[in-house]
């Protein structure tokens, strides 16, 4: 038997590509927020970053959590969020967060002791 015996077959089979983004099971973290929008606005991780002012590696290891992002950069992060992540938080700590501020500096514009304020904020 040779090649030119055989018969062709032309089939073609259609179906959707299957939704393979590697959304977070739960929004727990910040980098969990965060991949989750950049999936729903399709965007890269680079374009992220450059969003936030930060390399594509900060973005990376947010979104799997090997670690955090600084102070700083959170307001930016809740800027590209457009919402604030609730982590039930006092509501002292939630916006010296949201504003990328210091726990001394907050002590300082609240003209109290920093030891002062961190127990504050831990209740």
């Amino acid at each position: 038997m040779n090649l030119a015996s055989l018969t062709t077959c032309n089939i073609k089979l259609k179906s959707q590509k299957p939704n393979n983004k590697p959304y977070p099971k739960e929004l727990i973290t910040y980098g969990d927020h965060l991949r989750t929008r950049r999936l729903d606005l399709n965007l890269s991780q680079s374009q992220v970053a450059k969003l936030i002012n930060v390399t594509t590696d900060s973005i990376t290891n947010w979104e799997l959590n090997r670690n955090t992002p600084d102070l700083t950069y959170i307001p930016k992060i809740i800027s590209f969020l457009e919402y604030s992540p609730d982590f039930n938080e006092n509501p002292i700590k939630k916006y010296k967060i949201e504003k990328g501020i210091s726990q001394e500096k907050f002590a300082k514009i609240l003209k109290i002791d920093p030891i002062t304020f961190s127990k504050i904020e831990k209740r």
